[in-house]
């Protein structure tokens, strides 16, 4: 009888180590599989990381080129209220000069 529950706890144990055993096999195999998506999720950050790095230089110039273009639309803006004002001058003497020529005649 002592034999007998001897061999059933060693079929026993054997049963239990074979399941730890099977579930070892497959812990190691999801920390391969993850360490290969880790890699490749990896790998796609830094793509991503690029394109950022592309896309925030591009808008850094298209700021600079807005700003620029703003600077130039100030001085056309400026310019045109400078020549606006000189023919208003000339005008007024123009009108001036008729006025003067019409109390001569």
């Amino acid at each position: 009888m002592r034999e007998d529950f001897s061999d059933r706890g060693r079929t026993m144990l054997a049963e239990k180590l074979e399941e730890l055993e099977g579930r070892v096999r497959l812990a190691v195999a999801l920390v391969a599989k993850l360490k290969g998506e880790k890699v490749v999720l990896e790998r796609q950050v830094d793509e991503l990381q690029a394109v950022v790095k592309v896309q925030v230089e591009q808008v850094g110039a298209l700021e600079a080129a807005r700003k620029k273009d703003q600077e130039q639309l100030v001085h056309m803006q400026e310019e045109r209220e400078e020549i606006r004002l000189k023919i208003d001058h000339l005008l007024e003497e123009i009108a001036r000069i008729e006025a003067s020529v019409e109390s001569r005649a």
